[in-house]
């Protein structure tokens, strides 16, 4: 995007719509941990949680990520292992490799970019976490677009067209000076008041200036996007216990929960039976449970499986094999689905020794 000016010049008066924000961001602004204290660092972190993630959801999260790692040089000296333990249930693991990669380049560059085109040339920066760090962070003038402000200047403008034309509608009422304060703004009405269904339109600060809440159209705006067919995954799992520990596998770096560990775990067929899992697995298995699980992209359905094998049952893809106690499994990074099924096969032992 680059660090692009506002259409409004220095010393003018701000347009209605900025002024109305501002006044109410002045007065309602959410309290939240990384406006507490802003630096690059913290900007950043917390922007990265929040893709795809809610804000009541990211606030324990940002406030344990900051305690281990309170600047960027702990985040690069960190090991993977332990960036990724304090990501886990957090989802979408590739933010945090990224974050890691990206320390390291900071820290080797021995600065942190301070515009646009620098940040973006960090590993996982896109156009809205750059725009939003430079702005916020650093005092430049230049808008960011997220799904609540797209969906804000939507309406404002009624304006159907994709989200990428919603950066000029933005960057048409930045307040020079006050553009990290705007965008702020912008996502705290999106989140707050501009809502995707049954908006808030009577108590909006920018009402007057919003052609769909003037025309009564705002539910229309963004127009729906076409639903698509989510695909169903079926795999299986098998926790191999020997003694009190079990043993997980650690995927590739890269594809989906790169770098995470997990139970033994291979894709099956829909109607496989316990038969065929212990083909696969190559031992005697007990089954204790099904899992569904919902990603943005699939359904993962889960079959649990224990064994009182060593930890040589089945072929499999990892680089790297273990043997952990319940302690050790909380000290590395393991995904939600994964927590899911440590959990079921802990509370089947328990059950079963009672």
């Amino acid at each position: 995007m680059g660090d692009a000016q506002s259409t409004q010049a220095s010393g003018d008066p701000l347009d209605s719509l900025a002024q109305n924000l501002l006044n109410w961001y002045d007065r309602e602004r959410r309290k939240l941990p990384w406006r507490e204290e802003v630096n690059p660092y913290r900007t950043w972190v917390s922007e990265v949680m929040l893709q795809q993630t809610r804000v009541d959801t990211v606030i324990p999260y940002f406030e344990r990520f900051m305690d281990r790692f309170p600047t960027v040089q702990h985040l690069a000296e960190a090991d993977l292992d332990e960036v990724l333990s304090m990501w886990s249930g957090l989802g979408y693991y590739s933010r945090a490799r990224n974050m890691h990669r990206a320390a390291n380049v900071i820290k080797a560059g021995d600065r942190f970019p301070d515009d646009v085109s620098g940040l973006r040339s960090l590993p996982g920066v896109g156009e809205y976490i750059s725009a939003a760090i430079a702005s916020i962070a650093f005092g430049r003038d230049v808008a960011t677009v997220d799904g609540n402000i797209a969906r804000v200047m939507a309406r404002v403008h009624v304006d159907p067209s994709p989200r990428k034309r919603m950066w000029g509608h933005a960057q048409t009422h930045l307040p020079v000076g006050r553009a990290g304060d705007y965008n702020q703004a912008l996502m705290d009405l999106g989140a707050r008041i501009c809502i995707p269904k049954n908006p808030r339109c009577p108590i909006c600060p920018v009402k007057t200036d919003c052609r769909a809440a003037t025309d009564g159209t705002a539910d229309q705006f963004p127009p729906p996007k076409p639903k698509r067919q989510v695909p169903e995954v079926h795999m299986a799992c098998v926790a191999v216990r020997d003694h009190e520990d079990l043993w997980l596998g650690r995927r590739p770096n890269e594809g989906l929960w790169g770098g995470l560990w997990e139970l033994p775990t291979v894709k099956i067929d829909h109607n496989s039976n316990i038969s065929d899992a212990e083909t696969w697995f190559g031992a005697a298995l007990t089954e204790v449970g099904k899992i569904r699980h919902v990603l943005t992209h699939r359904v993962i359905q889960l079959r649990v499986y224990t064994s009182k094998n060593s930890n040589d049952v089945g072929p499999f893809h990892y680089d790297e094999f273990g043997r952990f106690s319940k302690t050790e499994m909380g000290q590395v990074g393991t995904s939600r689905l994964t927590e899911k099924a440590l959990a079921m096969v802990l509370q089947s032992v328990t059950e079963t020794r009672s």
